[in-house]
């Protein structure tokens, strides 16, 4: 009897983490593609902004190993020619961030998908050789990541930053 109720258990026991395992892939493997922006906001002692504006404009790219990330704010004005002019450089450059990097997913959290990329390219060099940590939501066709603290590159502020995505492609 005692033999017939551990081997019940076992099975139990190996169903169940063969499920969470076989969730956990899913959801990394809902990851990959091209996810657009929808909103993006920061929240840095207590105060929420929107570094890029109301209305983000932007991709994340995900592969099997690498995430790349590209936001501006949509109602930046284009430069009056080809050749920046160092005000239009600065206004650019506040108005934008992007960066890549390979990433690893560890730990299925209540928050998420814990998500961990190595910056290996940004458009600040502040974020080079940085980490940068998101969890990793689905909501349908949506995507929302969040950080528990990162350095936005607009503003330099160590910030909670909320990002929803759709599925682009």
């Amino acid at each position: 009897m005692n033999k017939t109720l551990l081997a019940a258990a076992a099975v139990t026991l190996f169903a169940t983490s063969t499920s969470i395992c076989a969730q956990q892939m899913t959801t990394k493997q809902q990851l990959i593609g091209t996810w657009k922006v929808v909103t993006l906001k920061a929240t840095s002692g207590g105060k929420v902004s929107n570094p890029l504006g109301e209305h983000p404009a932007g991709y994340v790219s995900v592969t099997p190993t690498r995430i790349w990330l590209l936001f501006v704010d949509s109602t930046r004005k284009a430069p009056a020619a080809p050749t920046l002019t160092d005000a239009e450089a600065i206004a650019a450059m506040k108005s934008s961030v992007g960066w890549t990097g390979k990433y690893v997913t560890t730990d299925q959290t209540p928050d998420g998908l814990k998500l961990t990329s190595h910056v290996d390219t940004a458009s600040s060099e502040a974020l080079n050789g940085t980490d940068r940590v998101y969890f990793m939501r689905f909501d349908g066709n949506k995507l929302m990541m969040k950080s528990p603290g990162v350095i936005v590159p607009m503003t330099g502020a160590l910030s909670i930053v909320e990002i929803e995505l759709v599925k682009a492609d």
